[in-house]
């Protein structure tokens, strides 16, 4: 599926079109996202770095067609789910769930290039990711059974590719040349052994140390579910990234 998305691409067609971004929700409803940060990974961060450059030198407009770049030092990230539509009284049972699934780590090889358009059709993403998503969708899937089970419906099961942004470019930008630039660009691998969700770190089982609680120490997870109220309050959302479309 990604080579046959990577030759479209080249050949002038239009990049990814599955919008990982929740829908509008009928409700004042937030959407929390399962990530992973990426920028303790030096092999990463030079790789985007490098890739950065790229991207720069093909601008036609003299940057003017670049939005953005996630900034390699801080900001590199998966965004592993994305849950929509959920209230904040569904965090706690979905924390509780998560903690509790039974998962063990596995690694995550950067080894490709492409990018995604966003539904505001005024951005199109680029992008590292890797070529074989197999375990990525199987993880997917083991969590969307594990809510399911404890009763918590999911609303936007995950269908896009699985990626690190690295830059928001215009539709003018010349997507075509960086995808041809980069696609074969091996960026580096990371082994997810954990994530975050709303304030709490969760971490497989092959990965805990000796004697490590399963769940978080209740005073923890309160003071977690508190920053995550106030966050909603000053309008912030859960996760600062995923505002605005902003997560990809």
């Amino acid at each position: 599926m990604l080579l046959l998305l990577l030759s479209a691409v080249a050949s002038g067609n239009v990049c990814e079109n599955r919008d990982g971004d929740c829908p509008s929700c009928p409700f004042l409803e937030i959407n929390p996202v399962a990530e992973t940060h990426l920028s303790g990974e030096p092999e990463l961060v030079q790789s985007a770095n490098e890739a950065d450059d790229v991207i720069r030198n093909l601008s036609a407009a003299g940057g003017k067609d670049i939005l953005r770049f996630d900034e390699p030092a801080t900001k590199l990230h998966t965004s592993l789910f994305y849950f929509c539509c959920h209230t904040l009284f569904d965090i706690g049972p979905m924390t509780t769930a998560l903690q509790q699934m039974d998962w063990s780590s596995f690694e995550i090889d950067y080894d490709s290039f492409s990018c995604n358009n966003d539904h505001d059709n005024a951005t199109v993403y680029l992008h590292a990711l890797p070529s074989n998503q197999t375990a990525l969708f199987a993880w997917a899937r083991l969590v969307e059974t594990t809510l399911a089970a404890a009763g918590i419906p999911i609303h936007h099961p995950r269908t896009s590719l699985f990626h690190m942004t690295l830059a928001r470019v215009t539709p003018s930008y010349p997507v075509d040349r960086a995808v041809q630039a980069l696609a074969s660009k091996t960026f580096g691998t990371h082994r997810l052994c954990s994530f975050d969700f709303a304030g709490t770190t969760i971490t497989a089982r092959d990965c805990r140390q000796p004697h490590e609680p399963h769940d978080e120490p209740p005073l923890a997870l309160a003071a977690g579910r508190l920053g995550l109220i106030a966050r909603v309050l000053a309008g912030q959302g859960v996760s600062e990234i995923d505002r605005g479309g902003l997560a990809s």
